[in-house]
């Protein structure tokens, strides 16, 4: 799990911004949204333009450089803050697993080239490599015969090379345990189509996906549950197999006769049944199509879903309630800091209390 991200003069955070999961407050309620004394589940709401969509570019960011998947570049446009003094990105993760502190810290030039690596465990130097000096300290048991000189893309991350060229790793290796959680972060969004991070390499059909692992009927079930009342079929298109709604006279393409909220609920299906593997989501504006009832399912949905940590974006304040989360994971990304509701208050905050009008009323506010 990620206990603690920062990141200073990437896009519009000037200053250093940190998001705490460690923040836990002793709230007696929806206890299933903590895990291991981190926050596992988070909603961050803020203004257009806060910087919800840059927060989740940067938290990605590691996996620009320790992957090969699928990197957006949209979101990194412009990746030096405007007004810098110093042009250089830095970034800062605090990583909780498997009951290890591990903290990965790099820094990058406006280009997204590495200027520096470092990586600690329980605060103890494992490697730290700097690009410009090629000064190297390498600490890592299973890695001390390997020779860097050999990258044959000088680019290349040196974490990374030091990784796939190492032949055993110890299964509690903080390096194996650290690749591993960063190979399986994703980060999507329902505003376009299948706009992605992380995971995979390549966009994947979600006809071919659904129809191959034989998920029709769970799917129509989600559907279902979910209020849209689709009977679903395969249909034969231009000799592909794909995704079609039954009618009384007649079959259709699903693709074609589905509304935007349904396929945003299609590209969700896929998502939450793509990998068992996922260790961290980032689902930006995730109801930007979906009325009350249905944001409340998606919503519940995954805070059921313990296996993976997420941060989720919304401007919808009616999903602000103590019966679907709490103060510590409800937050506000505001004038370049995130802070949990529980942190924005000195006002001691019960379940009764009704936190949309109290954020409406300004009590968050600082």
């Amino acid at each position: 799990m990620i206990k603690k991200f920062s990141v200073k003069n990437f896009k519009n955070f000037k200053e250093k911004l940190t998001l705490d999961f460690s923040r836990v407050k002793e709230y007696e309620f929806n206890e299933h949204l903590i895990k291991n004394h981190l926050v596992n589940k988070m909603m961050i709401y803020g203004p257009n333009n806060s910087g919800k969509s840059n927060l989740g570019a940067a938290i990605m960011d590691v996996t620009t450089h320790l992957t090969d998947y699928v990197k957006d570049n949209v979101l990194y446009a412009y990746y030096l803050n405007g007004d810098y003094t110093d042009d250089t990105v830095e970034f800062e993760y605090e990583f909780l697993i498997q009951d290890k502190n591990i903290k990965y810290t790099y820094k990058k030039d406006p280009t997204m080239k590495l200027l520096s690596e470092e990586l600690r465990e329980e605060g103890n130097l494992l490697f730290r490599y700097n690009y410009v000096t090629n000064k190297f300290d390498n600490n890592i048991e299973e890695a001390q015969t390997i020779d860097i000189s050999k990258r044959n893309n000088t680019e290349m991350s040196v974490l990374k090379f030091i990784y796939l060229n190492t032949l055993y790793w110890k299964e509690d290796s903080s390096v194996k345990l650290l690749m591993e959680f960063v190979n399986n972060m994703l980060w999507f969004r329902s505003l376009r189509n299948n706009e992605f991070m992380g995971v995979m390499s390549n966009g994947e059909d979600l006809n071919d996906f659904i129809i191959n692992n034989r998920l029709l009927s769970s799917f129509e079930k989600f559907l279902h549950d979910c209020g849209q009342n689709y009977h679903l079929c395969e249909m034969n298109d231009g000799g592909k197999k794909v995704i079609g709604v039954k009618y009384k006279n007649y079959e259709a393409l699903f693709s074609l006769v589905a509304s935007t909220g349904t396929k945003t609920l299609w590209l969700f299906f896929y998502w939450m049944n793509r990998t068992n593997n996922i260790s961290f989501i980032y689902l930006d504006e995730f109801d930007a199509f979906y009325h009350y009832e249905l944001s409340t399912y998606i919503l519940n949905y995954i805070n059921q879903r313990k296996e993976f940590q997420s941060v989720l974006t919304s401007h919808n304040t009616y999903l602000i309630d103590n019966e679907l989360m709490r103060p510590d994971c409800y937050a506000i990304l505001k004038n370049g800091k995130v802070k949990s509701f529980a942190d924005r208050t000195t006002k001691t905050i019960r379940q009764m209390h009704n936190l949309e009008k109290m954020m409406l009323g300004g009590e968050f506010e600082e």
